[in-house]
């Protein structure tokens, strides 16, 4: 077998760590927020800005009501994030960490959803309408690229409190309601404030599947997903295994 000559591989070598380093620095914060600078004066931009004033106006038609980053629980948020975004409070706005790892699964097998979307790309995804199917594989992409573009806008127009308050509130979590408020009354009969560390981690675990947990809320396929948004806080750090075995026990909808 011929081995390559050195000096091709040493080019090939520097030009991959050429290509990380790029993405790196294309994917820095400081850096995602000037990228959605640029585009803030798009129709994106546009729609974007507008998202408070439409999300308030469906809210209040829907009487679901509209909570402020300030009453919303700490372990919720801890919980979303955990299980959702746990580089939330570092990245601009898209994570290359965990996209890089969705795209070496999905290589492995196309037909599991494997995540990689951070919680701004998320609410891209809410602001924009766009649906989660799309008809062609160019559709799919150009889809995908619209939702990075806003979710750099997303991420230049608003601290990141702000865009877990609009994402908890617009985000539908199945039984027909949206946001968190309107959920908290849906599955517990009881205002957002009043959940307790349980009924936090269940909440944010509804993202994922909201149709599917909705329909049977103390269902295994809920439950699962109960336990492994506990799991994902027990490994980055915001629970302790002796807290998350007492959690597990905890029965949500009385007896199972």
């Amino acid at each position: 077998m011929v081995k390559p000559p050195r000096s091709y591989v040493r080019t090939v070598a520097i030009v991959a760590g050429a290509a990380v380093a790029f993405a790196a620095l294309l994917f820095l914060p400081p850096v995602d927020r000037a990228l959605g600078g640029l585009f803030v004066r798009s129709a994106d931009g546009a729609t974007v800005a507008d998202y408070p004033e439409r999300l308030d106006a469906q809210l209040t038609r829907h009487e679901w009501g509209y909570v402020d980053y300030s009453h919303i629980p700490a372990c919720l948020e801890q919980a979303l994030i955990s299980v959702e975004d746990k580089r939330f409070l570092l990245h601009g706005g898209i994570d290359p960490i965990a996209l890089v790892r969705a795209l070496a699964q999905d290589a492995q097998n196309d037909h599991a959803d494997h995540g990689g979307a951070t919680i701004p790309l998320q609410l891209a995804r809410m602001i924009l309408e766009i649906p989660r199917r799309q008809p062609s594989a160019l559709a799919e992409l150009a889809s995908q690229l619209r939702i990075m573009r806003a979710s750099l806008i997303v991420e230049h127009d608003d601290p990141k409190q702000k865009i877990l308050e609009l994402y908890l509130n617009g985000v539908y979590l199945g039984r027909g309601a949206t946001g968190v408020a309107a959920a908290a009354e849906a599955y517990f009969h009881v205002p957002l404030q009043r959940l307790d560390e349980a009924q936090c981690i269940y909440m944010a675990g509804l993202p994922n599947n909201p149709g599917r947990f909705g329909a049977d809320p103390a269902g295994d396929a809920a439950m699962a997903r109960y336990r492994h948004v506990i799991a994902t806080m027990v490994r980055n750090g915001y629970l302790t295994a002796r807290r998350a075995a007492a959690l597990d026990g905890v029965q949500l909808f009385g007896a199972q």
